[in-house]
């Protein structure tokens, strides 16, 4: 029977080895190696982190709405976009297709003119800088103001007349945390 080494030398022999394997991790025995991050965009955001890695306005994405319904004339559908009138900052992107020759609307309401439309009021205000009408496609990508938005797909008559025919509109409406404003090197 061989005789056992000290457990004092299996500790060295270890601690050896430990040393020699982590010193393939760390430079100079205790400083991580830096990886670089790649950044397409130069937003500031790293790719790996960015749903958005080729677009510089737009960083992580924090809603995603899709659908295709079908509006009859005078119907419409909405989609809240913020939900506190403190909000600001977030970037809208939305990409709409509609079926057929018809037009629909695009609109952005604030919140009190969107309340009075779904009373049925239709001399309401809309935020022009954020709606496109008349539009059988349309893509839009902005930075909201500070307020409390509503994303409405028209088929009624506020502002193009809808026909007498019902149409399916394919849609893709997203929110987004903007890119930070500054890089951290």
């Amino acid at each position: 029977m061989r005789p056992r080494p000290p457990r004092r030398a299996l500790l060295g022999v270890f601690g050896a080895l430990g040393s020699i394997a982590l010193g393939g991790c760390l430079a100079e025995g205790n400083r991580a190696t830096p990886t670089p991050r790649p950044d397409a965009d130069g937003d500031g955001a790293p790719d790996h982190g960015d749903d958005y890695p080729t677009d510089d306005r737009r960083a992580v994405r924090t809603f995603r709405s899709t659908g295709s319904p079908t509006l009859q004339p005078g119907e419409f559908t909405a989609i809240a976009l913020t939900n506190a009138p403190t909000a600001r900052g977030d970037v809208l992107h939305y990409e709409v297709t509609v079926a057929g020759s018809t037009p629909v609307d695009c609109l952005v309401l604030e919140r009190d003119p969107y309340d009075a439309y779904v009373d049925g009021a239709r001399d309401v205000p809309i935020v022009d800088e954020y709606s496109r009408v008349g539009v059988r496609e349309a893509e839009v990508t902005v930075e909201l103001d500070r307020g409390e938005y509503l994303f409405v797909l028209d088929h009624t008559a506020l502002k193009t007349d809808p026909g007498s025919d019902p149409v399916t509109v394919e849609h893709v409406v997203e929110m987004a945390e903007p890119a930070p404003t500054s890089t951290e090197e």
